[in-house]
Order: structure tokens, then C-alpha cells, then sequence
């Protein structure tokens, strides 16, 4: 039979978890908030994609940035083409950022939107800077497949490689550890010193490192840097510190930060001589 305290334990870990939980579940992209900045290059972006369909190359070159360079007619037709006369049925915005000043209205977004169109689905990776009030692309690229993307780079357990299976296996053994650490400070610490316990053991504490499911590509998700150097920190805060992410293209991917509190916390109390006596090591029970 279960006692208030046993109950209040198994509460506490349960919320724990289910916290957890929530934090690991990945956000869809919302819609930009109506008469923003990023809003206003949603919809810029998808009239130019209707006026590449009508072909008025005048026009869509006319929201190009010259960093784009010269793009010609024949350019322009091969992305129509690509396009379709076909109505689509959806559109969707797959993920979007931007990076705008508050004073000026200057900055940058980045928008890939996914049409439904008749037997394909067709992404766009448009790119808009504004400058002056005026928003141009610098960049503006079509994918065609033949599935949507959350069915194309859905996950599936089966038919990946040693990479991947490795890293899942440190993935499960991260939270079983954490998991372990969390029941041990529940049933050997009292009071605010367990719940503290139990909340800071699945903070992840150091470089987060992840590998993409479907391309086994690892990386690190604080590192800074460009195509020719690359600085990690030291130190980084990840919670919970097992997850799983999504790219901006929703390809799955999985992530760890170590769990240093959770690790260190089993360590302490694995060489406590008070511990090992309760135990049942013989050595700590003769030397008490």
C-alpha cells in the first residue's frame, strides 16, 4: 500500500518527466503575426510566386536583390515551369525567422513555404532583406517532390546505420541514467533537497552534440562559426538534456547535453562510505 510520502515521490518524478516530455515535443511553425515585418515577406513571397505562374518575369525580377546577379528570362521560365499552372490546394509555412530592427524596420527573413500542388509538392526557400522599407530576395530556390516534407523526412526507426543506432543508444542510456538518479535522490534525500534534486538532474551542462536521422551528419548545436573556422564553448544549459528536434525542412534529429548533476550526484553517492553501508558493501559496514 502506498504511503502520502511514496505518493508524493512518484508525483514528483511523474511531473518531472511529463515536463520533460512537453519540453522534447517540437513547435510547428506559427503564423507570423498580421501587419508584421515577417508577415508582409510571407506575403511577398507568395506573390511573387503567383507572378512567376503568370509569367511576369518583369515584376518578379524587380523584387530580386542585385546580389542575386542577372537572372534571366530563361531562368525565370524553367522556375515557372517547375511551378506549374495548377492551382495549389495548401499552402503551408514550414518555418520562418527573421531579424529585424525595431528603430528602421531594416533586417532579413527567412521563409520556406510548401505548396500542394497537383501530384507534387513544391518547396520554397526564399530569403528577403529590407532595406528603406523595401523588401528584396536574395535568395529564392524551388524543390520539387513527390511527398510532403513531414512525410518525407518522417522518422522510421528501421533502415539506418551504425551512426545512428549508436547515438540513439547514448540517447536511451542518458535517460535511463537521469531516470536512475532521479529515483535515487527520491528515496535517499528529504525535503527541498530531493525536489531540487529531481528538477536540476535532466539539465544538460555541457556542449549540446546531435546527430541528423536520416543523414547520420553530427554536429553541435552551440558552435559558432562559418565555413572556415568553428568555435565551440565549454560550457552550455540544455533542458531537458535528451531531446528531439526537428530542421527547419523537419528532419528529425537527436540531441545530447550531458547530464552533469544526475552523473555527478550517482558518483557521490556510490562513494559515500554511509551509502555503500546501506547498500550492502561489507568493507563500508566493518569499517563503520
Amino acid at each position: 500500500m502506498f504511503t502520502p510520502t511514496v505518493l508524493r515521490t512518484i508525483g514528483g518524478i511523474v511531473a518531472s518527466i511529463l515536463m520533460m516530455a512537453a519540453l522534447a515535443i517540437p513547435t510547428l511553425a506559427a503564423d507570423a503575426p498580421e501587419g508584421s515585418r515577417l508577415a508582409d515577406d510571407i506575403a511577398l513571397t507568395k506573390v511573387t510566386v503567383s507572378a512567376l505562374v503568370a509569367k511576369d518575369f518583369a515584376a518578379v525580377r524587380n523584387r530580386l536583390d542585385p546580389a542575386m546577379g542577372e537572372i534571366s528570362d530563361d531562368q525565370l521560365r524553367q522556375m515557372a515551369d517547375l511551378i506549374g499552372t495548377s492551382e495549389p490546394t495548401s499552402i503551408e509555412t514550414i518555418w520562418s525567422t527573421e531579424r529585424h530592427s525595431l528603430d528602421t524596420g531594416n533586417g532579413s527573413s527567412r521563409i520556406l513555404l510548401e505548396y500542394a500542388l497537383a501530384g507534387k509538392w513544391l518547396v520554397v526557400d526564399a530569403a528577403v532583406k529590407t532595406e528603406a522599407g523595401t523588401g528584396r530576395f536574395y535568395r529564392l530556390f524551388f524543390t520539387s517532390n513527390t511527398l510532403p516534407l513531414s512525410e518525407l523526412n518522417a522518422f522510421h526507426l528501421f533502415g539506418k546505420g551504425p551512426v545512428q543506432y549508436l547515438f540513439l543508444a547514448c540517447w536511451l542510456a542518458t535517460i535511463g541514467l537521469t531516470g536512475w538518479a532521479m529515483i535515487v535522490a527520491s528515496r535517499r534525500q528529504t525535503g527541498w533537497r530531493k525536489w531540487a534534486l529531481i528538477v536540476l538532474m535532466p539539465l544538460g551542462l555541457t556542449p549540446t552534440v546531435a546527430v541528423n536521422w536520416n543523414t547520420a551528419q553530427i554536429w553541435v548545436l552551440e558552435a559558432i562559426g562559418n565555413s572556415t573556422s568553428q568555435s565551440i564553448p565549454i560550457f552550455a544549459i540544455r533542458y531537458p538534456m535528451a531531446l528531439v528536434g526537428y530542421t527547419e525542412t523537419l528532419v528529425p534529429y537527436l540531441c545530447i547535453s550531458a547530464p552533469l548533476i544526475a552523473l555527478g550526484y550517482l558518483i557521490w553517492q556510490r562513494r559515500s562510505p554511509q551509502n555503500r553501508a546501506a547498500d550492502g558493501d561489507p568493507e563500508s559496514a566493518a569499517a563503520k
